[in-house]
Order: structure tokens, then C-alpha cells, then sequence
């Protein structure tokens, strides 16, 4: 059964009413592929021509921290078709309109405790990280009660860690799996290229998307990211 969740197609900064899209929408419903924690124009560079559909650049407390100068200058010549992502952790107003000033084009990720009020407040679409336990997974129901407050967010069920990210470990994707039949979501945690397909198989989410997965003593290894994408595209062959 297909059963994946396209976002219309639209100016990803017209409004918050609907979540934002990765990518283009030329290659229909299959699985998106964000690739985050970029550092460098090289490293940017590997993930577009890879066919990534969205560059991920940090704002916030992590090895892969830059600042939105550095993310500007690094994603300077990254192609519309290609979404960039800011990923922040619980930033002020003032912090979040900066970033904005000096990269106009993109897309904020949040991965901390943001209330719905400071997620809305630069009037865009954005990303929205819920974490989920490796060890017991949250309540569904619960889940769904937080997911409830942020309706027009891009979900990113994510594996729950101290660092709010890059944890390298999994979680139980059987525990969002009937969410993501309710709605366009990200799976992130843990993935690389032997294990993205059975998750792309399994759940069909809107997008995955990974750091240290596709990552050699940490840099980005483009044989690795490669990898990645075609796992993700072997996923949509019938098995």
C-alpha cells in the first residue's frame, strides 16, 4: 500500500497555515532526505549534488554549531529546489530574527521546549522536533496531545537524548507508526545507509533525515551520503 503524505506544492515562506516542503515536489510522493549538520560550502556542496532535498546548517549548542553568517555563506549557491533548514534550541526572538535577516530563505528547525507562540512568530513555516524514547516509548496519545499544539508544523519524531539530537541511536519507529499515517512527519535518529530502507519501507514518512549517519571522523563523507539517498530510493522498488 502507498500510503505517503505529500505536502502541497507552494512558497515555503507564504505563511504558517501548512507545513513547510523539502524540496521540490517534480518527484511526486517518495521520501525526502534532509541531510543536517552541515559546516562548510564543501560539505554543502557534496550533500546538493548528492540530490538531497534539504541541507540542515545548526544554530544552536553542538559539534556542528556555525552561525547563520557562516550558514549563509556555506549554502550561498545551493539551488531553489533545495530547502535550508536552521535548526535552533529554545532561541530567543532576537536570535531567530537574525538569522532570518541574514539567511532570508530559510526554514526553522525546532529541537527544544518552544512554546507554539514563539514557533509562529516569524509568521513561516517550520520544522518541529518531538522526541521519542528509545527505551519506553511515549504514550501515543500523549504524543498526539503535544503534536495537537503545533498543527501547521513539519513533525520530526526524533530518538529523545540530553543533547536534543545527534544521539546516533534508533528509536522504536513502531511507536509513531500510526502518527505518521495521520500525518506528514521526518524520522531522524540513529539513521545511515543500513537501516534507512527498512525504515522508508516500514513507514513511509515524508522525509529522513540524519547528521553522523552519513558522517567519516566527523565530516561528511559524500560515498556515505550517497549511499544514504539510494537506500532511501530503493525503498519505493517493490521488495
Amino acid at each position: 500500500m502507498t500510503r505517503l503524505a505529500t505536502i502541497p506544492a507552494g512558497d515555503s515562506t507564504a505563511g504558517t497555515s501548512r507545513p513547510p516542503r523539502l524540496g521540490t515536489d517534480a518527484f511526486g510522493g517518495r521520501t525526502r532526505v534532509k541531510i543536517c549538520g552541515c559546516t562548510s560550502a564543501a560539505e554543502v556542496g557534496a550533500v546538493v549534488s548528492a540530490g538531497a532535498d534539504a541541507v540542515g546548517l545548526i544554530f544552536a549548542p553542538s559539534p556542528r554549531r556555525i552561525s547563520p553568517e557562516q550558514g549563509a555563506a556555506a549554502t550561498a549557491t545551493v539551488p531553489s529546489s533545495v530547502s535550508v533548514v536552521g535548526v535552533f534550541i529554545d532561541p530567543s526572538v532576537g536570535e531567530l530574527e537574525h538569522a532570518l535577516t541574514v539567511l532570508p530563505r530559510l526554514i526553522p528547525q525546532f529541537s527544544g521546549s518552544e512554546s507554539p507562540e514563539l514557533c509562529r512568530h516569524l509568521g513561516i513555516p517550520y520544522l518541529k522536533v518531538f522526541p521519542v524514547s528509545r527505551e519506553d516509548a511515549r504514550n501515543v496519545d500523549a504524543l498526539a496531545i503535544d503534536l495537537a499544539r503545533y498543527p501547521e508544523a513539519l513533525a520530526i519524531f526524533e530518538t529523545a537524548s540530553r543533547e536534543r539530537g545527534g544521539s546516533g541511536q534508533i528509536f522504536n519507529w513502531s511507536a509513531v507508526q500510526t502518527l505518521v499515517e495521520q500525518r506528514s512527519a521526518v524520522i531522524s535518529g540513529g539513521l545511515d545507509p543500513t537501516n534507512v530502507e527498512a525504515c522508508v519501507r516500514q513507514l513511509q514518512p515524508y522525509a529522513v533525515d540524519v547528521r553522523s549517519g552519513v558522517e567519516s571522523d566527523g565530516v561528511k563523507d559524500p560515498r556515505k551520503i550517497a549511499d544514504f539517498i539510494d537506500a532511501v530510493r530503493r525503498a519505493h522498488e517493490p521488495s
